[in-house]
C-alpha cells in the first residue's frame, strides 16, 4: 500500500502501519458515534448523484455541491487478491473506482475531495487511507462534511 505500489501516491505513507491506521480510525469512529457504513452510505449518495448528473456537477439537497472527475482507467482496491486479474470482491463490486469527487457543504463551507474508491474502502474495509497519504479521507472531517456528527 506504499507509494508506487498500488497507486502513485500510495494508500499508506512510507512509514505507516496498516493495523495502526485502522485502529486509530476505529477509535475516531467510536468517539463520533458513527460507523464506516454510515459514512460510506452518505458519501455514496452524493457521489452517485454527481456521477449521474449532466456535466458531472450537481446540487444535492439540502446543501451539497458535488463535482465528479472521471478517468479512463480505474483504481484497484489494495485488498484485491490479484491486481492483475480483477477488482476486490468484497461487497460484490467496486462502483466508483474511476472517479474522484469534490463535495462542498454549503451550510458549513467545508470542502473535501477524494477518490471514488473511498466509498468501497470505507464500507468494506473501514479504511480511510493513511494519515500520510495524499488521498486521506479523515473520518472526523468526512463525518462533519456529511452532517453525520
Amino acid at each position: 500500500m506504499r507509494p508506487g505500489a498500488w497507486s502513485a501516491g500510495g494508500f499508506l505513507g512510507p512509514d505507516e502501519r496498516l493495523t495502526e491506521v485502522l485502529r486509530a480510525d476505529a477509535e475516531v469512529l467510536q468517539r463520533l458515534g458513527v460507523t464506516g457504513e454510515q459514512i460510506a452510505a452518505a458519501l455514496e449518495r452524493l457521489v452517485a448523484a454527481g456521477a449521474s448528473a449532466p456535466r458531472r456537477r450537481t446540487r444535492v439537497p439540502p446543501h451539497f455541491d458535488v463535482r465528479i472527475s472521471v478517468f479512463k482507467g480505474f483504481q484497484i482496491c489494495p485488498w484485491t487478491k490479484d491486481q492483475h486479474v480483477g477488482q476486490c470482491a468484497a461487497g460484490g463490486a467496486v462502483r466508483f473506482a474511476s472517479v474522484d469527487w469534490r463535495i462542498e457543504n454549503r451550510r458549513t463551507g467545508q470542502v473535501m475531495h477524494g477518490p471514488g474508491l473511498g466509498v468501497h474502502l470505507i464500507r468494506h474495509h473501514t479504511f480511510f487511507e493513511g494519515h500520510q497519504s495524499p488521498y486521506r479521507m479523515d473520518p472526523r472531517d468526512l463525518a462533519g462534511l456529511l452532517d453525520l456528527r
